[in-house]
């Protein structure tokens, strides 16, 4: 490409918004990229081009400069302007196909997995999507203050990193909370905060998994520990629960687990509460096959009858059940922010996988996290959610007896954040779903939390994020298309 070619195919657009030195370093390295021009080619000079192209010469003094620094140009006094010589002439010419290197086992079992379904792309009136929160009730105001309270400091907390196992004025905090509020047993040093219960069980598997090993599990339960370790090539052994929670006089005798994941204080998601007979049964199983029990307390708060039940961990006292929190459900989803209490011999081994995969969580987040527990806000929050929650669960039910009386089930516990519907067997889910979302609400299927095949017909409704109207109104319309 000569000169003049090069100066006619220049095209500046002072409507892009973009600088026009940007405009012209760009389309000169595309066309070198692309092999129109080529090493040696001799460039206009900058009083040239600036000219032709009716701009300032500094303006292509600004994009010449870009080039050379990235070594697309060369410049030599008295000579002119040229593409470096040594520069493949192949390199954009052509699309073509984009390399996709052949995948892991640990990625193969990832692609293979079933997503869950999500309704997109579609306008729902009243959603019932659940794990989400209400945001009239979070006091932001008091958030707000707290993070100010450090962004306005020049505390020396904000220029280097924290703690891989977490801010320790956060850890203590949570530690005396867990003590006086869910019946837990340990000290602050047991405690490491974790971006989610994701990161959690996905550095749980890593550490005390082998492709094989069997892991016990809830059904329905928590689909997306189900998907994680079945990725790190776990065997899933499920027992259906009750309205006591996991029936462990059921697990085979056969059963090797090596982990067991459980939600003994509100089931997820079918709702209920394992029993202290079970409890009880469930840790002397542990401690005698040796299996490291997670309890996933993830909505253990959000109780409507009387207090919190007390923790597993807490009845613990062989160090075999590892403790599973977080703050989102309760404050809100963004601020993905969670914790384990650990048995003490298992600290330094968490701590230093997680010290490979994450530096940890951020220490501005955590410490206003901590200002909010220790100073009394988190539970007074907890004491409004409860109250407002309480109120919109029971309108639930109440439209749920109303207008679905006899043709659905559901927990009796009154807790949580939804209730899980049982429809009769005739009912097809993914056609209730459908049909719903067609006359403007959004519900969703229980089929990818359940174990068991055919999965009993079911459908999840969230009510945190409705109002009593809107949450009356949805129950009215899915009663005209639920038999």
């Amino acid at each position: 490409m000569d000169q003049k070619e090069l100066i006619g195919s220049l095209q500046l657009d002072k409507a892009l918004g973009q600088p026009m030195f940007l405009q012209v370093y760009q389309q000169i390295r595309r066309k070198i990229l692309q092999g129109m021009l080529i090493s040696g080619d001799r460039l206009p000079s900058s009083r040239k081009l600036a000219s032709r192209l009716g701009i300032g010469r500094i303006t292509v003094i600004q994009a010449y400069e870009q080039l050379q620094a990235e070594g697309f140009i060369e410049t030599y006094r008295g000579s002119g302007t040229f593409v470096t010589g040594g520069i493949p002439n192949t390199t954009l010419k052509g699309q073509s196909q984009l390399f996709s290197p052949p995948l892991s086992n640990w990625g193969q079992r990832v692609m293979n997995q079933q997503l869950t379904h999500k309704q997109e792309n579609m306008r729902l009136e009243i959603d019932f999507g659940f794990g989400r929160s209400f945001s009239h009730i979070f006091p932001y105001d008091i958030w707000r203050r707290l993070l100010a309270r450090y962004l306005s400091t020049d505390d020396i907390m904000l220029s280097r990193y924290g703690s891989v196992a977490g801010f320790a004025p956060l850890r203590e905090a949570v530690a005396a909370y867990l003590a006086r509020q869910r019946g837990v047993r340990c000290t602050a040093q047991q405690i490491v905060i974790v971006s989610g219960a994701q990161q959690a069980l996905d550095i749980l598997a890593r550490l005390f998994l082998t492709a094989g090993d069997e892991v016990l599990v809830e059904t329905p339960g928590y689909n997306d520990a189900y998907t994680l370790f079945e990725t790190h090539g776990a065997r899933l052994v499920a027992l259906s629960v009750d309205e006591n929670g996991l029936p462990v006089e059921k697990i085979p005798d056969v059963c090797c687990a090596r982990m067991a994941f459980v939600t003994p204080s509100h089931q997820f998601p079918r709702g209920g509460t394992l029993s202290l007979q079970r409890r009880l049964a469930l840790l002397d199983w542990s401690e005698r096959n040796d299996v490291l029990v997670i309890e996933d307390d993830y909505d253990s708060e959000l109780r409507y009858d009387g207090r919190p039940l007390s923790s597993l961990q807490g009845l613990d006292t062989s160090g075999h059940v590892i403790y599973l929190g977080n703050f989102s459900k309760v404050l809100f989803p963004g601020l993905r922010l969670g914790y384990l209490v650990l048995p003490s011999p298992l600290t330094t081994p968490f701590i230093r996988a997680k010290g490979l995969v994450d530096r940890g969580a951020p220490t501005l987040t955590q410490a206003a996290v901590a200002d909010f527990i220790a100073e009394g806000h988190f539970e007074r929050h907890l004491r409004h959610l409860r109250k407002a929650y309480k109120e919109r669960r029971q309108v639930l039910i109440t439209a749920l007896e109303t207008f679905l009386p006899g043709r659905v089930s559901y927990s009796s516990v009154a807790a949580g954040l939804h209730v899980m519907l049982y429809l009769q067997p005739i009912c097809q889910e993914s056609e209730i779903v459908r049909l719903a979302a067609n006359i403007g609400v959004g519900v969703y299927p229980g089929a990818p939390y359940h174990r068991e095949q055919p999965a009993p017909p079911s459908i999840l409704l969230g009510f945190s994020g409705l109002d009593t109207n809107q949450i009356r109104e949805g129950v009215r319309r899915l009663a005209t298309v639920i038999p």
